[in-house]
């Protein structure tokens, strides 16, 4: 699983709360700057003037997020764009290195989930899936990590599409269980 075209959605949708934003933004600069003729409500001109400024900002803020995090995955190359090979030997992960079978000791499925009432930057058509591949030792170099001080490799496959990668990932996780390795599940709240 390796593809940097499927950051480019991320990009697209970047650039449009990026536009948005910096027009609600200026616009509430703009209106604070001028101040609005005299209202019965000091409340109403507070808001009227206000919200476009938080809102815009947040979108900028948001946007920058998808652009810093499209434009990282999207200029990957060679052995950083891999994200996961499997092979009959054992798998290949970012960066080329590569774990035979036996090294796995166990894996997580991890689904991310968002049930917040704006989804800015959530896309339902993306698989929203890692996997953390716990193994018996650490693994050399920057892709070596420790949670709970198990070495393991995390497989980030949340930008793929999910009617594309779904079986591909059913298949992994078959994989896995096939050769007997232990397989959990855990689903996880998030926002980007």
């Amino acid at each position: 699983m390796a593809s940097s075209l499927y950051f480019y959605p991320r990009i697209d949708k970047g650039f449009g709360l990026l536009m948005i934003g910096a027009i609600l933004l200026l616009m509430g600069i703009y209106l604070i700057a001028n101040d609005l003729p005299e209202t019965s409500s000091y409340l109403a001109q507070i808001v009227l003037q206000g919200v476009p400024t938080v809102v815009g900002s947040i979108l900028l803020i948001f946007a920058a997020v998808a652009l810093l995090s499209a434009l990282k995955g999207a200029g990957r190359k060679a052995a950083e764009a891999i994200d996961l090979k499997v092979k009959a030997s054992g798998l290949t992960v970012r960066g080329g290195h590569k774990i035979a079978w036996a090294s796995v000791a166990s894996v997580t499925g991890v689904e991310h989930v968002n049930n917040a009432k704006v989804q800015v930057l959530w896309d339902r058509a993306d698989l929203n899936r890692t996997l953390e591949i716990y193994l018996h030792e650490p693994l050399e170099g920057p892709r070596g990590k420790f949670k709970e001080g198990k070495p393991y490799v995390q497989v980030s496959l949340r930008h793929y599409p999910a009617v594309e990668y779904r079986a591909l990932y059913e298949k992994i996780m078959d994989q896995f269980e096939k050769r007997g390795i232990p397989l959990a599940f855990e689903a996880k709240p998030t926002q980007f």
